[in-house]
């Protein structure tokens, strides 16, 4: 990593640092005692979990060898100055909501004392100070009534332990670092300067931290207590320290993170550690290729350098697309009418730790450069059965998660499925699919383009039928001869009804993110309404489309409405819907969008990506008409961020030819002069009109040219 990058990264993981790691102490000392007793009496509440110690064990032994152990135990004692206001004003976000539920026979200052601690024991030497929050009488007590007024059964009362706040923590920063670790040069400067990004970067972990399913997560949730709630802890305590320091111990955590997850062995070749798989070959080819380009650059100028670059990276992309394709078509077996393929051979481990390794040493060598994560393609071939079942051993899932792959594309009969690895897809994997031949019983009046599927997927022996990291489809098309292709739509099959869910046609395949898992069938969806007469010229082939995927719907059977207003709302579910990035499970953190609103997965969606704002820090305002100028906005974050969509450059130039330019608001100028210039929304006698109201009609045609956009 270079200094630059890591500078970057650091600043941003200062948001998380004053919570993160919060527990138990650093003390290798205190430690050994802990786990060989040293003649001391525990209470059996005291005991942690082994996978806390071992984890505070690697973090100890990490920031020791990084030299980062002073930096953290710095604000560990900056921390453990402040005064009781102070620490009670850090956690005021948190108790006040316990309070509200709870009433007058709640121990507010016992709940903010704990936060407190627990935030500052993380930095203490030794164990004795644990010790005495652990066997602090009034702390078991606040514990045990949390537990009982979040509904716990009075087993997940005794659950409810120092040691489960240490593990909600402890977990946070490892999600919050893996995302930044993921993220190339150029995101992170936008993040760094643009606190609306950086926002989106911590609730992206609270978000893979909320699939975790921890004890912690469970009391939140019971007491209304959000993400934002959390951001202004770790804002509150971060504001009381210097920010120096806050940022020396961020170094130093982020530093010792990439210390324990390093994947390879010092000096990058041979083998690697594989955690439960013993050590992993690294092909001879990747090592060959990283000492053959080190060998160039030692012996290079500065000017020669470059070239030798580029040649590197052209060399390295090559070997991973070499490395991540596998023919598994000769391991596929056949049984009961089922066939099935586990992959777990050494090949596929091996050639996954050489992609990591490629992918190290390319950072390493040109940190200028973005490696998109890579795909590692595994295609059984045609086979003859309808019933496909493929196993990923664990092994497998580990090591891709650790080489930092994309995802693991898996292929039969002209079907693929991308599932992601890591987060919620961290444990050996079935996949199952079952095809069966599509008639009027299942798709009624409209005529089938491709065989119904059924989708079936289990994770750690668990079955799993909705995820937050979306699994993409790609469904090949049978006869489409006479279709029309653009009202072609991927649709669920729920209680024997149709429900649309759009999708991308590519040549002979329709393309969908999914986030659940059920039956599917492509149709051809033609819709149509009475009374579109009036915008059917301009606007006509854009409803029809739009509708078609399922992304803008009829008030009723038949009528559009074309001239109605549009809510904020709808074309948060319209957009999302149009562009294949809603997703189900998404949450907000709107005091005016309940969990509950139909809206709200979609609004969670767009909110995530960084694509919608609210009106103000806490209310979205759902229901309000949404502006043109919104709208342009909204869809140009939108393609920046499913397209790769660049910014205008020229701005004022953009907008040059609307005389009411100067009445867009600053906040919203970028996406209109995108917008505008990109012919997505256009204006009317030189006019933009960025505060009047969008329409119906005015809607699918926008979203109609952002699915179409290039």
């Amino acid at each position: 990593m270079t200094i630059k990058k890591k500078i970057i990264v650091s600043t941003i993981a200062a948001s998380m640092a004053a919570t993160a790691f919060a527990g138990i102490p650093l003390s290798s000392k205190g430690l050994a005692e802990k786990l060989g007793f040293n003649n001391t009496a525990y209470a059996a509440a005291a005991f942690p979990s082994t996978g806390i110690v071992d984890y505070a064990n690697k973090l100890r032994a990490a920031l020791v060898t990084t030299g980062g152990l002073d930096e953290v135990q710095a604000l560990r004692t900056a921390l453990q100055a402040l005064s009781t206001s102070d620490l009670k004003s850090i956690a005021s976000p948190i108790t006040s909501k316990v309070s509200t539920k709870l009433g007058t026979s709640f121990d507010e200052n016992a709940l903010a004392n704990l936060v407190s601690d627990v935030i500052s024991i993380t930095y203490d030497p030794n164990l004795t100070e644990l010790e005495r929050i652990r066997n602090t009488d009034e702390y078991r007590a606040v514990l045990a009534q949390l537990g009982v007024g979040a509904g716990f059964t009075p087993e997940q009362v005794d659950d409810v332990t120092v040691d489960q706040v240490a593990q909600y923590f402890f977990t946070l920063q490892e999600k919050l670092a893996g995302i930044l670790k993921n993220l190339p040069t150029e995101q992170l400067i936008a993040a760094l300067t643009d606190p609306v990004k950086r926002d989106a970067l911590i609730q992206q972990a609270l978000v893979a931290l909320s699939d975790e399913k921890l004890v912690v997560q469970d009391i939140f949730d019971a007491y209304g207590i959000t993400t934002a709630d959390l951001k202004s802890v770790v804002t509150n305590a971060q504001g009381k320290v210097d920010s120096t320091v806050v940022l020396k111990a961020a170094t130093a955590l982020y530093g010792a993170y990439l210390k324990m997850n390093e994947t390879t062995s010092p000096g990058g070749g041979g083998v690697i550690g594989g955690g439960d798989t013993g050590t992993v070959e690294i092909p001879k080819a990747v090592t060959d290729l990283i000492d053959d380009i080190k060998k160039k650059l030692a012996n290079a100028t500065d000017a020669e350098k470059a070239a030798i670059l580029a040649e590197a990276v052209q060399k390295a992309t090559a070997l991973v697309t070499k490395l991540s394709t596998f023919d598994l078509s000769s391991d596929v077996k056949v049984s009961n009418g089922q066939a099935s393929v586990q992959v777990s051979s050494s090949s596929v481990l091996s050639a996954i730790a050489g992609i990591g390794e490629i992918l190290k040493n390319v950072k390493a060598l040109a940190p200028g450069v973005t490696v998109p994560a890579p795909v590692l393609n595994l295609n059984l071939g045609n086979v003859a059965q309808d019933n496909v079942k493929i196993g990923l051993d664990n092994a497998v899932i580990q090591e891709a998660i650790k080489a930092g792959l994309g995802g693991i594309n898996l292929t039969v009969n002209g079907l693929s499925a991308v599932l992601p690895v890591g987060g919620q897809f961290n444990g050996a994997i079935d996949f199952n699919i079952n095809k069966s031949k599509a008639d009027s019983s299942t798709t009624g009046e409209l005529k089938a383009a491709s065989d119904v599927y059924s989708f079936g997927l289990t994770i750690g022996g668990q079955s799993v039928t909705s995820f937050a990291q979306p699994v993409t489809v790609a469904i090949p098309l049978g006869n489409v001869d006479g279709v029309d292709k653009e009202l072609l739509s991927l649709a669920k099959i729920v209680d024997g009804k149709l429900v649309f869910q759009g999708g991308t046609v590519q040549g002979n395949l329709i393309v969908e993110h999914r986030d659940t898992f059920s039956q599917y069938v492509v149709v051809e969806n033609k819709v149509s309404f009475t009374d579109i007469a009036s915008v059917q010229s301009w606007a006509g082939r854009a409803i029809e489309v739009i509708a078609a995927k399922g992304a803008i719907e009829g008030k009723k059977a038949g009528v559009f409405a074309p001239k109605d207003n549009v809510t904020r709302a709808e074309f948060a579910k319209m957009l999302t819907r149009a562009l294949d990035i809603d997703n189900s499970s998404a949450k907000e953190d709107f005091a005016d969008v309940k969990d509950t609103d139909w809206s709200a997965p979609y609004i969670g969606a767009a909110a995530k990506l960084g694509i919608i704002q609210g009106r103000s820090a806490t209310k979205f305002d759902p229901n309000a008409q949404i502006t043109r100028a919104e709208m342009a906005t909204m869809i140009a974050r939108a393609l920046k961020v499913t397209k790769g969509a660049q910014d205008v450059t020229d701005v004022t130039a953009a907008l040059a030819g609307f005389k009411d330019a100067s009445s867009i608001s600053a906040s919203l100028k970028a996406g209109v002069a995108f917008a505008s210039k990109n012919g997505i929304v256009i204006g009317n006698n030189g006019k933009f009109s960025p505060n009047a109201s969008a329409t119906r009609a005015e809607a699918a045609v926008m979203i109609y040219r952002a699915v179409n956009f290039k």
